[in-house]
């Protein structure tokens, strides 16, 4: 009976000190407060979750990374999240500390959810201005040679912008050569993507996209495709997704030869891999794959790897693998396959 008694005292005691702590000072401080499983409290503000870390800005400190294994509890009910957990669940909500070790509880505007907080792989701040719901990178890098005079320059930019059912994305690279008597376009990327979200997991995607690359002889070409995927896995480190539909194009060769609308089925995996516990590393890699339906036997495949170390807060080294393969390129094509590695410093906003 004594024990009894210990155990619901011990839960009493902890209960009044989440209402004094998470309730009185954090509504006066308008902070949000890491409860530790060793006892120590940091109030701040909860910046993001991503893949078992949680990064959280110290009131009067630095930026802190921690592992989510370390927290007894979260309170973080200033602002709207949007939380991924790794059972493909989406929620819309507030934070609040729950009784039980390890667990939080997700107040959305119908219910109140008790989650597991190592089993959250993605939380940020969900924000109804519209700017406030972009997101994305810029990279810019230069190679130069000295004995032969030539150099190149590359640059990649992607912003996303999210809703609760839409996510949209723009990106756009290039590759240029630069010498003392001559400036050439080699490659050129821009795209738009579109993708509606039925479930966590499923979605019906769209997209555009213009292209240049001289290696395979393409002058440009214009893209437009429907299609679905899946985002198939969902972990502390990893992000795995499938897509699969139809796409058309027009391409004009760089011998100025009209390709008229070609038919095309697609199919492209990407996957992240993250590491954020110093160093912060991540890895994405994509590859897309296309079978013609209007050129027997042509597929063509373009990929891209990329590997970011953060070097200080917001600023990455980049290290990027590029890779484009065509089968029956035009005529005026250099080879059937172009590959590169590109350098740069990216700016993430």
């Amino acid at each position: 009976m004594s024990l009894s008694k210990n155990t619901a005292l011990k839960k009493a005691t902890w209960l009044l000190f989440l209402a004094l702590i998470s309730g009185k000072l954090i509504s006066q401080t308008s902070s949000d407060t890491l409860f530790f499983r060793n006892g120590s409290i940091i109030l701040g503000e909860v910046k993001t979750i991503k893949l078992g870390v949680i990064n959280f800005d110290p009131t009067d400190a630095n930026d802190i990374s921690v592992q989510l294994i370390k927290l007894k509890t979260i309170s973080a009910s200033k602002v709207i999240f949007r939380i991924e957990t790794t059972a493909d669940q989406v929620y819309y909500g507030r934070l609040i500390p729950a009784l039980k070790q390890g667990f939080a509880n997700i107040v959305t505007n119908r219910d109140t959810v008790e989650q597991e907080i190592e089993k959250i792989s993605v939380l940020y701040p969900f924000k109804d201005a519209f700017l406030e719901r972009f997101s994305g990178n810029a990279t810019l890098g230069y190679t130069y040679t000295r004995s032969s005079k030539f150099g190149r320059v590359n640059f990649d930019l992607s912003a996303t912008y999210l809703t609760r059912k839409d996510e949209m994305t723009f990106g756009a690279a290039g590759i240029y050569s630069v010498s003392d008597t001559a400036f050439s376009r080699d490659q050129e990327d821009v795209n738009f993507k579109y993708n509606y979200y039925l479930s966590p997991t499923w979605f019906l995607t769209a997209f555009i996209s213009y292209q240049r690359n001289l290696e395979l002889g393409i002058s440009r070409r214009y893209q437009q495709g429907l299609g679905a995927g899946n985002k198939f896995i969902t972990t502390r480190h990893i992000y795995g997704w499938l897509r699969t539909g139809v796409a058309i194009n027009q391409q004009q060769s760089t011998d100025n030869v009209k390709s008229g609308t070609l038919t095309e089925l697609f199919g492209q995996v990407q996957f992240n891999f993250f590491r954020f516990t110093v160093p912060k590393i991540s890895l994405d890699f994509s590859q897309t794959f296309y079978y013609s339906l209007s050129q027997k036997d042509r597929i063509r495949n373009s990929g891209q790897t990329n590997l970011n170390w953060e070097l200080v807060s917001d600023f990455n080294l980049n290290l990027g693998f590029y890779n484009n393969y065509d089968s029956k390129p035009p005529a005026s094509a250099i080879s059937t396959f172009d590959f590169g590695i590109i350098f740069g410093v990216s700016y993430k906003f």
